[in-house]
């Protein structure tokens, strides 16, 4: 799978994020996942699991970190980012997803299956 996951817009909403900047970021992201780029969703679901700009949603979180390490896109690890990111979401729980040590592992044993290592 090829496809450009720093396009300008992606490149202006990560520089909000290094800016702290999580509302600008978060207006140029929701685009973004719209047209389906990855990278950015697995942002937003940061932006959910977090609440960085908005209130913490571990449903929105969950769903855009599952679909996004089903893309299983080896590029700058998404996909295996999305599920090392999803195992900290069980691991710590995120409103109204509770702490879940089952699937923590099982999410953190995906990421490194496809290549994340802490």
């Amino acid at each position: 799978m090829t496809q450009d996951f720093n396009c300008p817009e992606m490149l202006r909403a990560s520089e909000a994020i290094d800016n702290r900047d999580y509302l600008a970021a978060f207006e140029l992201l929701v685009p973004l996942v719209a047209e389906g780029n990855p990278k950015a969703e697995l942002n937003l679901a940061t932006f959910y699991h977090l609440g960085l700009g908005v209130a913490p949603n571990g449903e929105k979180a969950v769903d855009l970190y599952l679909r996004v390490g089903a893309m299983n896109i080896q590029e700058e690890h998404i996909s295996s980012l999305a599920y090392h990111n999803l195992s900290t979401l069980y691991f710590g729980g995120c409103p109204p997803i509770p702490r879940d040590f089952d699937k923590a592992g099982k999410y953190a044993q995906l990421a490194k299956d496809m290549g994340f290592e802490m």
